[in-house]
């Protein structure tokens, strides 16, 4: 598991992506949001990090547009797009158009465009579309009670014709593009982002403008001004349906601003100094309005010597939150404690082989509603309106630690193995809702925020050779969340949160045969998550792929998911229908 993650990429490494060649990384406790996070390739230092523990979420971090890549699985689940800024020049197919689409059954289309003009020059421009989305029946989950243990648990259909219709869209389109110079590299990303779904309770039509800027230095001499600056924004509304609706105002609209930046002087190749600035703001309006914002400073010294490195940084941090409540409780006003470690040591025990490695660390991060919806596509902002808590609250990790090591054998093998502790006074996470006392009545899940401590063990694992590749996770986890107990409030309402489920991972394996025919399994799983009130059973979700490449300019493919039949919970109370197919064709003009 890696701390540093890039979200935007050029139209380069998507084409290039597009070949055959399979890669992956995936972190089950990361949560995946727009939000930047830049990266100051000197120092190995992240701009706004924070990790959120979530145990069965599962993120491919490099979209490799092919068909290896999971189809769409509703709910809470989407392969953003990420941007390589390394400003090396990649190996160019010569091809500008790539078209990917598919469908299935149960209905689930897949769609996928990149269309980049070739320009002459240092600048490189692109036009992208992406689609997923689901429709058909939801497994119709009820809290029933085991007959061996007597514990209530979500995995459970109301018979064989049980479950309700929904749909579940997400669509992405935009430009995006770079400009390199001998020194420097900017890069941008201005799109639109969809959303829009439906359940028997929730109607939902999220839209959005996002634009990224980015220039950083790039410079290899001795000592040089470094200088890494970014800028995120987005405005989105969210047309809302429900008869939990009691006003005329049946939306929320509001602005999410990111400003992140590194600016030192590079000493030497061995002594790096930097002082990162951001500023993160929120502003939301409609059935709540509410404002927030995080200003932080983090002063970071690198020294690089032999076989050692050591990053010694502080952040300073501080939070503000105001506008007026409306019909929520007060929103994003959960504090830090101002101060936090940054400290990072390595030691190169074995040269390009084994890398011994310790870091403490600690932070926050502003609550943003496009972040929730991220997270679950069914999230209705009056849902915690009862029981008097917020809709969106900031997360306080108060510190960080961990001991690892991580390395290569023979340069096909590589690996990271590392455990830790992590001590949050706020965080979000699901949380189940019992309106009367007995789960059968007034039965719902939605997200709410508490503090726990954490242990934990993951490894990541990767194998690649000229016909076989793999790679996946395996992640332990030990909170001390069932002590935190179950809510009362003032409506006689019970309320309890999900722990991270104890183990969970996921592995994935690739073969081709002659660069013609590929084949893969995935399997993606998780053991019970438990919460005082229900859990959710575990599962695995095992899928099959295969993809044939009739031509160099296209190639048909096939997926097979969820082949075991299992009740696959990512979001509380919501499944898709069990075993699906998914066919379509590649192009590459």
């Amino acid at each position: 598991m890696r701390d540093i993650r890039l979200y935007t990429t050029t139209v380069i490494s998507l084409l290039a992506a597009a070949l055959p060649a399979f890669s992956q990384e995936i972190d089950p406790t990361v949560e995946v949001s727009r939000t930047y996070q830049g990266k100051m390739m000197e120092v190995h230092k992240p701009v706004l990090e924070m990790q959120i523990p979530d145990s069965v979420t599962r993120f491919d971090l490099d979209f490799d547009y092919s068909v290896f890549d999971s189809p769409y699985r509703g709910t809470d689940e989407f392969i953003p797009y990420v941007q390589d800024l390394k400003p090396q020049p990649g190996a160019w197919s010569g091809r500008r158009l790539f078209v990917r689409a598919g469908a299935g059954y149960p209905l689930h289309p897949v769609f996928d465009l990149v269309w980049s003009p070739d320009f002459k020059g240092k600048f490189r421009m692109g036009v992208y579309a992406e689609h997923r989305s689901y429709i058909g029946k939801y497994r119709n989950i009820s809290p029933v009670a085991d007959a061996g243990s007597g514990q209530v648990c979500l995995d459970s259909p109301k018979g064989g014709a049980g479950g309700w219709n929904g749909c579940d869209f997400l669509t992405r389109a935009g430009v995006n593009g770079r400009l390199n110079w001998n020194r420097g590299l900017f890069t941008f990303d201005v799109g639109y982002y969809g959303l829009a779904a439906r359940d028997t309770s929730l109607s939902r039509g999220y839209n959005a403008l996002d634009a990224r800027l980015r220039v950083r230095s790039n410079d290899n001499r001795d000592r040089y001004l470094f200088y890494d600056i970014a800028l995120d924004y987005r405005y989105g509304a969210d047309d809302l349906e429900s008869p939990l609706l009691t006003t005329c105002d049946s939306g929320l609209f509001g602005h999410e601003f990111s400003f992140a930046s590194y600016i030192g002087p590079v000493f030497s190749r061995q002594q790096r100094l930097a002082v990162g600035l951001g500023l993160d703001m929120v502003s939301y309006a409609g059935i709540f309005g509410t404002d927030a914002g995080r200003v932080v400073v983090n002063p970071v010294y690198s020294l690089d010597k032999g076989r050692w490195n050591l990053d010694l940084g502080v952040k300073f941090s501080a939070m503000f939150h105001g506008g007026l409540p409306g019909l929520l409780p007060e929103q994003n006003a959960r504090k830090g404690q101002y101060v936090y470690p940054d400290v990072s040591v390595g030691f190169e025990a074995v040269r390009n082989h084994l890398e011994l490695y310790a870091d403490i660390g600690g932070g926050e991060k502003i609550g943003r509603y496009s972040d929730l919806l991220e997270k679950s596509h069914f999230i209705h902002p009056l849902y915690t309106s009862g029981l008097q808590t917020p809709l969106l609250e900031n997360t306080v990790e108060r510190v960080s630690a961990a001991l690892g090591f991580r390395g290569n054998i023979s340069s096909r093998f590589s690996y990271d193995l590392k455990a830790g502790y992590r001590n949050f006074a706020s965080a979000p996470l699901y949380a189940v809702v019992s309106g009367t006392g007995n789960l059968a009545d007034g039965f719902f899940t939605t997200m709410s925020y508490t503090g726990f401590q954490m242990f934990y063990a993951s490894l990541d694992y990767g194998w690649k050779s000229a016909d076989f590749s793999l790679d996946g996770n395996f992640t332990w986890r030990h909170t001390d969340m069932q002590e935190a107990g179950t809510l009362i409030t003032a409506r006689n309402e019970q309320m309890a949160f999900f722990a991270p489920a104890g183990f969970s991972g996921d592995i994935r394996a690739v073969y081709n045969w002659r660069r013609r025919v590929y084949a893969g399994a995935d399997c993606d799983f998780s053991m019970a998550r438990k919460s005082t009130l229900c859990s959710l059973a575990g599962y695995a979700d095992l899928g099959v792929y295969v993809e044939v490449r009739a031509t160099g300019l296209v190639s048909f493919w096939v997926r097979g998911g969820n082949l075991l039949d299992m009740t696959v919970q990512r979001t509380p109370m919501y499944a898709e229908s069990g075993i699906n197919f998914t066919a379509g064709i590649c192009l590459n003009l």
